[in-house]
């Protein structure tokens, strides 16, 4: 009797067959660790505009990078170069 073996396609969803009644190559549902949302800083040619967006942002040089941080909204990050 042939059964059909679970392949990982990666950390999006699953190809399965499992006791639950999934056939073969149906995507498994996701779980939800993988739907959060991470926050990503942008990386600009220029701070001019990124400093200027809110009134809370504040320009630092850390390791020789320049970034511009707002504590209050962290929507607003970014980096140079």
């Amino acid at each position: 009797m042939f059964r059909p073996r679970s392949v990982d396609t990666g950390p999006v969803g699953r190809l399965w067959s499992g006791p639950l009644g999934g056939t073969a190559g149906e995507v498994a549902p996701m779980s939800p660790q993988i739907r959060t949302k991470t926050r990503v800083m942008k990386v600009v040619n220029s701070l001019r505009s990124a400093k200027k967006r809110d009134k809370n942002c504040r320009i630092v040089r850390r390791r020789g990078r320049v970034y511009v941080i707002n504590k209050s909204n962290p929507r607003y990050k970014a980096r140079q170069g």
